[in-house]
């Protein structure tokens, strides 16, 4: 018998190693995620948008999206029957306060309520090209292929809201604001885990678990640390709105759909990997 292990003894080992360091706390020293930073030049109306109308925009699959007047402006136009996505915009009015001590008069704005923008993607519109920087990183993550063969779009993109990376599963499209692994692992885990099963629309507090423990048994498959403390971290938050006390007995219920998308990811670049070797 060969002393070779299979892929889900390789799998269920650093599963087990990353659950050994969970229950002990005794982990690597914590790496800073390398966030993309916005280039001088580059600049566009949804940098200055609310993290909630950035997230909107994202998960319609795209990383710009501007108003009918505004992708005008700049020489580009709305396609025809084009479809608007909606972002919230605040009302405003203005009032007159007097210091009652000093009879002083100063102007303040008060939010009444907000109302609905209508903007339009990148995608959905066409003419002039944008000089837009690529945040592409000279080397790509492991498992980029995977990606690929999934026909998922990939895109770099500055961080400009509390957010590392989105998954759009209606568009099949992967940002990213980070050119860290485990950011793309994390994202790429979501669409896979949506093949495998059906996803409940937002975060979802136990897919974002499955994804975030798919990405950090990816990170111990490539030999890749210092994400183990963030990964819990991150992992505990979404159990603490579950309101579930114990996080390990959560990891636990879902280690099956990691396993699973673990395996279907190595799967895939395997086979990808042999088809290039079977070309030359």
């Amino acid at each position: 018998m060969s002393g070779k292990k299979n892929k889900q003894e390789i799998i269920r080992e650093a599963t087990e190693g990353l659950m050994q360091m969970f229950k002990t706390g005794q982990m690597p020293e914590a790496v800073a995620l390398n966030i993309i930073q916005r280039k001088s030049g580059d600049d566009q109306p949804s940098f200055h948008w609310s993290i909630g109308n950035q997230v909107i925009m994202l998960m319609h699959g795209t990383s710009d999206a501007r108003g009918y007047k505004q992708w005008q402006k700049i020489g580009r136009n709305v396609k025809k029957n084009a479809r608007a996505i909606f972002i919230l915009g605040p009302m405003a009015r203005k009032f007159t306060e007097e210091d009652p001590d000093t009879g002083q008069e100063t102007e303040k704005m008060i939010i009444t309520g907000f109302r609905t923008i209508p903007v339009f993607r990148y995608e959905d519109t066409e003419g002039e090209s944008l000089d837009k920087p690529d945040y592409t990183p000279p080397e790509l993550p492991p498992f980029w292929n995977v990606a690929e063969h999934l026909g998922i779009e990939i895109e770099y993109a500055p961080c400009h809201g509390g957010y590392y990376g989105s998954y759009s599963p209606s568009r099949d499209r992967i940002t990213l604001c980070s050119q860290d692994a485990v950011v793309y692992f994390h994202e790429l885990s979501h669409a896979v885990h949506g093949q495998i099963k059906e996803l409940k629309p937002g975060q979802d507090a136990e897919q974002e678990i499955v994804a975030e423990l798919s990405a950090a048994v990816l990170c111990q498959l490539q030999g890749i640390s210092g994400y183990e403390n963030q990964a819990f971290e991150y992992i505990q938050s979404y159990t603490e709105k579950m309101k579930e006390p114990d996080t390990l007995k959560v990891i636990m219920r879902v280690l099956s759909d990691v396993e699973a998308v673990v395996t279907r990811i190595i799967t895939i670049a395997e086979e990808q990997e042999s088809e290039k070797v079977s070309l030359v």
